[in-house]
């Protein structure tokens, strides 16, 4: 037994492997991958796809041994010294590369390294015969390799290491397939990687200014550093000296918080900068999973949580931005508008994985909410439930595809001609209950974790934050509230569309469930949606809260418990210092009903009375465009429903899903504002300053010379009389120049 313990309180020690793992699988399979497969296929794919998801796996058992150390070592956190990355001994400036152990961290750290083991696991069945398969299983522990820097970093300048990084492996991921064109010739996935990567670079300049403030500030970027003098500064009244003004430590902290907000939008898909993440689509499935529904696109969040004292000293201070809103708040309605935003798009659908991208973007809005009104625990278990259930929900979706294609493959007899067949397209599905029973049951269990469903994970933390926002802040609850009942409501309609009715396509009629390797990692996602709500558990009543108040490590509150440790407002709360808005630690009866009662009249608005049998075929309208709710039909409310409501509805949906989000945010914003500006000014520097400045200017002094040195030629004849003149001359000008002089 001491052993044991004397292993797991020595672990931090390992804790530079996590990092070591997934570099020692991007060299490998860079290097040496593609030679292994292209050799011998089917043993190539195996050494390739394993090996990479083995690195991946150790990093998780490296996370879990941390996780196990805290515990013996009760939660204190520890600063794995690396190296020094920055360091100007005459300046007092100092950066380590270190490593923060903390629980905060290592939570992240089980979340990326757990999901990620199963999707890379998943992509070995799902990018079997890729010819640029080992290229893939680089990129994925590359980006394992940087969202572990991301959130292990001591300091705000290792975290944007990190976060740059999984910028870049996402532009890599979502362009795999960069020679992929749409019908009319365009490069949808390298468009698509280049539209994420523009986006996300908005977001970092926040984040650069962000950090330059905080530097200025508080002379460190290293978190303890920065916190620690942040609260003294605060107890102290100090003002922040800029030159030849002062702000005081709230109005600079407001100005930080915000750029931090920027900053999670392009990383968390936020308004306005969400639209990159629906066209991120185009990439594998693995990639959706694991990017942009577990992972990097939580960066956002855990970066608010993270700073959760800068956070809570803006919001204890009282400074508004343009005296108008709090930081704090600001970021609360940025979650919820995103979330109501987002959930109202998904209703325009009909790309399965589409569907999915735009859930993403609202359930990310759900959390940097909660994030915003002070609920840091409930937005950390709404991102580990969601990592569950939404990596389970695109997986499925994957396979879904795939079995898709695999029919269409039977139909067609090997020839692939063009018939309008899109695997994703929800209206070709149908009847897949039956063809892929292992994917439906699973996806099942996903959708209704998303919808918030009892007992399934997703209803316990989004019922948390929901309970939060009932008693902070009214509005955002409302907010929050109806795009739940949204959620519920896409959700239900896609299970109808995809799993129920007779198949609308050949290819459903043909499809079949995908191999073992890909859906054993669904069931684990599945066991993992369907207990996470155990992480969290709240109380059930007043009685049990007070019997239970001093029996730490029940099973109740657990995720609370293990994170207080790392988010210091709770402490400083405790002291008198902050004042974090209070969380009640009994579930809410009334929340919790209504929000069930909303998740189940949504599923079943869907499920009965929007979709009932149909659509029957898939040029058959969407029946959410046509078909009035059964019980409107014998009331007089059937006409105003069907003239009134359905059109505005439809307006207004068509509206949201491609004026406003399209043609506005994505073509216009995009294309018009960032993109062709930065083209023009491109082709600007290198068609005139470059070609015709700098080459001109290198090219005319090349010229000149040369033009120079074929006059002076005419002087070298290599006869010795005209050498001998010119001696003469030089001699006779000489003796003049003398003579004048004296003279």
């Amino acid at each position: 037994m001491r052993v044991i313990t004397y292993f797991f309180m020595n672990a931090f020690n390992l804790a530079p492997l996590i990092l070591i793992f997934p570099l020692i699988g991007v060299l490998a399979n860079g290097l040496v991958g593609r030679r292994f497969v292209e050799t011998d296929r089917k043993t190539g794919e195996v050494w390739s796809g394993w090996f990479g998801s083995l690195m991946a796996i150790s990093s998780f058992v490296i996370a879990a041994l941390l996780f196990f150390s805290l515990r013996s070592q009760e939660f204190h956190a520890e600063v794995i010294y690396l190296f020094d990355w920055f360091n100007v001994p005459s300046a007092g400036f100092r950066i380590p590369w270190a490593l923060q152990v903390d629980t905060l961290s290592v939570t992240m750290m089980l979340v990326v390294t757990g999901v990620g083991s199963l999707i890379h696991i998943y992509a070995i069945g799902y990018m079997h015969g890729d010819p640029d398969f080992s290229r893939f299983f680089t990129y994925l522990n590359l980006f394992l390799f940087f969202m572990l820097i991301l959130v292990t970093g001591s300091s705000y300048l290792m975290l944007f290491v990190g976060w740059e990084g999984v910028g870049l492996c996402s532009y890599l991921l979502i362009g795999f397939w960069f020679d992929r064109v749409d019908e009319t010739g365009h490069p949808m996935n390298a468009t698509a990687g280049r539209k994420a990567f523009v986006a996300n670079r908005v977001g970092d300049l926040a984040m650069i200014l962000a950090m330059t403030l905080t530097f200025w500030t508080f002379g460190s970027l290293e978190f303890n550093t920065v916190f620690q003098s942040a609260v003294e500064l605060f107890e102290k009244g100090h003002m922040v000296e800029f030159g030849l003004f002062s702000a005081s430590l709230g109005s600079v902290l407001t100005a930080v918080t915000a750029l931090f907000l920027m900053g999670a939008a392009g990383k968390s898909a936020q308004i306005p900068l969400y639209v990159w993440l629906p066209d991120a689509m185009a990439g594998p499935t693995p990639v959706s999973a694991l990017i942009h529904a577990a992972t990097m696109v939580t960066s956002g969040i855990y970066l608010i949580v993270r700073s959760n004292v800068l956070f809570e000293i803006v919001r204890a201070s009282g400074s508004l931005i343009l005296g108008v809103i709090s930081a704090p708040d600001l970021v609360a309605y940025t979650g919820a508008a995103t979330a109501l935003l987002a959930g109202m798009i998904a209703f325009t659908q009909f790309d399965i994985k589409k569907v999915l991208a735009y859930s993403t973007v609202s359930q990310l809005g759900f959390m940097i909410a909660a994030a915003g009104m002070g609920a840091y625990v409930a937005a950390m278990f709404h991102l580990i439930t969601h990592a569950f259930f939404k990596a389970l929900l695109f997986l499925s979706a994957g396979s879904v595809i795939h079995g898709m294609e695999h029919g269409h493959h039977e139909i067609a007899h090997g020839d692939h001609h063009d018939d309008g067949f899109d695997p994703q397209d929800m209206r070709m599905m149908g009847g897949l209950r039956h063809k892929m029973p292992t994917t439906y049951v699973v996806y099942m269990i996903g959708a209704l974790a998303l919808s918030g469903i009892v007992p399934l994970a997703g209803f316990w933390s989004k019922d948390e934050l929901l309970s939060h926002g009932s008693d902070n802040n009214f509005a955002v609850y409302l907010m929050l509230a109806l795009a739940a009942f949204f959620t519920a409501f896409y959700m239900g309609r896609q299970l109808k569309m995809v799993f129920f009715g007779e198949p609308r396509h050949a290819a459903a009629e043909h499809a079949h469930e995908s191999a073992p390797l890909m859906t054993r990692p669904l069931i684990v996602l599945a066991a993992l949606a369907a207990l996470g709500g155990f992480l969290n558990l709240p109380y059930f009543t007043e009685g049990m809260a007070a019997a239970n108040q001093h029996k730490p490590g029940g099973i109740f509150l657990g995720l609370e418990g293990w994170l207080e440790h790392s988010i210091q407002s709770f402490e400083l709360t405790a002291e008198g210092v902050l004042h974090m808005p209070h969380t009640s630690v009994v579930m809410s009866r009334s929340v919790a009903g209504l929000s069930t009662l909303l998740a189940l009249a949504a599923l079943a608005w869907a499920f009965y009375g929007v979709y009932g049998k149909k659509p029957k075929t898939a040029d058959e309208r969407d029946p959410l465009q046509s078909t009035p709710i059964w019980w409107f039909a014998i009331l007089p409310l059937n006409t105003f429903y069907m003239k009134g409501v359905i059109p505005l509805f439809n307006r207004l949906a068509h509206w949201l899903g491609y004026a406003l989000d399209w043609d506005f945010w994505h073509d216009f914003v995009h294309n018009r504002l960032i993109r062709d500006p930065f083209v023009g000014f491109a082709n600007f520097a290198a068609d005139i300053l470059d070609t015709q400045g700098v080459d001109g200017l290198v090219n005319g002094a090349g010229k000149t010379v040369r033009r120079l040195a074929s006059v002076i030629r005419l002087s070298q004849t290599g006869y010795a009389r005209n050498y001998a003149l010119s001696i003469l001359l030089g001699a006779v000008a000489l003796v003049a120049y003398f003579l004048l002089m004296v003279n």
